[in-house]
């Protein structure tokens, strides 16, 4: 029996990298290999934006938000006041928070120095008229012209520092000792100094004014950043934050919405204004449009232009020759002529323009017939005072240039 033995196929070389001494792979091959990291890397980041959507849906960021978990958020302040049985609801509309204050609660309004005169309005005669209290978070001269006069805006801490609570304080203080705020670095910029009159009371001293005012239903607190996640467990903040909005067991944290109907009509800028700064503005328009006339209207410099038309030398040499005649200026004209008939006599006898006069008739003296002192007085500055010197020395100069061409 004869055994054909089958030929054996060597298998093929694999095909990723390049075979030793074969050719280098090429710029297509390693991009091809880079792209699964590429398409990994742009995976992960998709994902890791969808989760981080996913996780803000869960709550409102915002200065002082009652369920954000950021610094600059508010939720445990919050869930430490539910845990004493302090009754707190989250209003977004000044008609609901003016609603609260009538009825007798406490409301906390976090951004006052953002509402309308509509708004602030609606909050100061709810409070008159319920036997509620509003808290005010940081408010301006303005925010406050609307609920007392006896407290105003005094000056600022723009340092970071501890505020001891003072003798005087009393139940103001709300059992804290000293209070910490973070000066210019603050959640609304550095922190507000308030100024008692009359039954105002102040609290927390630095300065000239107090970081805490009260007067009757009207509490004011100078640093937003009292009521922040990250300032709450500065000092003794959370002492003075817990106990101030604790009191009546009944809270309505409003924080103003820009939907809100009365809110449609935010204050402006010239509502901040005193009333002498429109007629200064006024003024100073004036002024800038005055001179904004008067500098559109001056003479810029000379341009110079080329001429239409050619003028012959005849017409050039009278017409000055007449400007001269008119003003009586002989000598100039007697200068022109000297200085013409210099620059000639230099040209015929091989001199350069620039040389001196002592020069120029050291060097023509051979040549004529004349002493130095004559050809001093006639080409020196010798004055012209009348016509008839001006027309002998015209015709004084051509007699020496005939001289000279002899």
């Amino acid at each position: 029996m004869n055994v054909v033995a089958s030929p054996r196929i060597a298998p093929a070389p694999a095909a990723a990298g390049p075979t030793p001494g074969g050719p280098p792979a090429t710029a297509d091959s390693r991009a091809e290999r880079r792209r699964p990291w590429l398409t990994v890397l742009v995976t992960l980041a998709v994902i890791a934006a969808v989760l981080a959507a996913v996780a803000r849906g869960f709550y409102r960021d915002g200065p002082l938000e009652p369920d954000a978990p950021t610094g600059q958020g508010s939720k445990a302040v919050v869930q430490v006041l539910e845990d004493l049985d302090v009754d707190v609801d989250v209003n977004r509309h000044t008609a609901d928070a003016a609603d609260a204050v009538r009825s007798g609660r406490t409301v906390l309004v976090t951004a006052p120095s953002g509402l309308s005169a509509e708004q602030l309005t609606a909050l100061a005669e709810a409070q008159v008229d319920g036997g509620g209290k509003l808290v005010l978070v940081q408010p301006d001269f303005v925010t406050l012209s609307y609920f007392t006069p006896e407290i105003s805006p005094t000056g600022s801490v723009r340092t970071a520092t501890d505020v001891e609570a003072g003798p005087d304080c009393s139940a103001l203080a709300h059992e804290a000792r000293r209070v910490h705020v973070p000066g210019a670095d603050g959640l609304h910029g550095a922190s507000t100094l308030y100024r008692t009159e009359g039954s105002a009371q102040g609290c927390f001293a630095a300065g000239e004014g107090a970081l805490v005012a009260q007067v009757e239903g009207i509490l004011v607190l100078g640093s937003a950043d009292l009521v922040t996640n990250d300032g709450i467990s500065e000092a003794d903040n959370s002492a003075l934050v817990l106990n101030a909005l604790s009191e009546s067991g009944e809270l309505t944290w409003y924080v103003p919405s820009k939907g809100d109907p009365m809110g449609a009509s935010g204050q402006t800028l010239l509502a901040y204004l005193p009333r002498w700064a429109g007629p200064l503005a006024l003024w100073i328009l004036t002024v800038a449009a005055i001179s904004l006339v008067a500098i559109g209207r001056r003479f810029g410099p000379v341009v110079v232009e080329p001429l239409p038309v050619t003028v012959r030398p005849q017409e050039i040499v009278l017409g000055r020759a007449r400007l001269l005649q008119q003003s009586s200026s002989r000598d100039a004209a007697a200068t022109a002529l000297r200085s013409a008939a210099a620059t000639r006599l230099a040209d015929r006898l091989g001199l350069r323009h620039e040389s001196s006069l002592d020069g120029l008739l050291a060097t023509l003296a051979p040549h004529v017939d004349r002493s130095a002192e004559q050809l001093r007085e006639l080409l020196g500055p010798t004055p012209v005072t009348s016509d008839q010197d001006l027309v002998r020395l015209a015709q004084d100069l051509d007699r020496l240039e005939k001289e000279i061409d002899r």
